[in-house]
């Protein structure tokens, strides 16, 4: 007897077992393999790279990413970290009517911008030079002045006299101001 009221019951979870829904992970897959945060248009905080390597990502509070800005048709944002013996703050910018997801260079000294921040130690300690960045590309992915977002990604080499060059990677910004 013991035996048919066992069966009925192993039935019935085997089937609860086989149409339970299983809940998966929503956290999206990284869009790189170096662990920075993914390039999101939502206005996550995020403002991170890789310098010469490493990774640079810029804590989400005002003295370190600054916000953004869309001024007119001028459009910015900025980022600040410490990595190895730089204090690098990176602003990318675009002074022109901009468009989403169009490459602008950095050649395009009149119109598109990227300044590294430093001193002639390399270490932001003595007076402050801006060095601009003629190397690299911008794309600003989301330009949302209703919502005041600004999304985009980079990549530029910055030649800084007496100091290395440094080579930005992989960056990317996602930023609410």
């Amino acid at each position: 007897m013991k035996k048919l009221q066992i069966m009925p019951l192993a039935a019935l979870l085997f089937i609860c077992f086989c149409f339970a829904q299983c809940h998966k992970d929503k956290t999206p897959a990284p869009d790189n393999p170096y662990g920075l945060p993914n390039a999101t248009q939502t206005g996550a905080g995020v403002f991170a790279c890789r310098i010469n390597g490493i990774n640079a990502i810029a804590k989400n509070d005002i003295y370190h990413q600054g916000g953004g800005a869309s001024i007119n048709d001028t459009i910015a944002v900025k980022g600040s970290f410490i990595i190895g013996r730089f204090f690098a703050t990176i602003y990318v910018g675009l002074e022109s009517n901009a468009m989403e997801n169009v490459t602008y260079s950095l050649a395009d000294t009149f119109h598109t911008y990227c300044f590294f921040i430093t001193d002639s130690t390399c270490q932001v300690i003595g007076n402050v030079t801006a060095i601009k960045s003629k190397i690299g590309t911008v794309i600003f992915s989301r330009i949302d002045t209703n919502n005041k977002i600004l999304s985009g990604t980079f990549n530029l080499k910055v030649p800084i006299p007496n100091c290395d060059t440094l080579n930005v990677t992989d960056g990317r910004f996602d930023i609410s101001y």
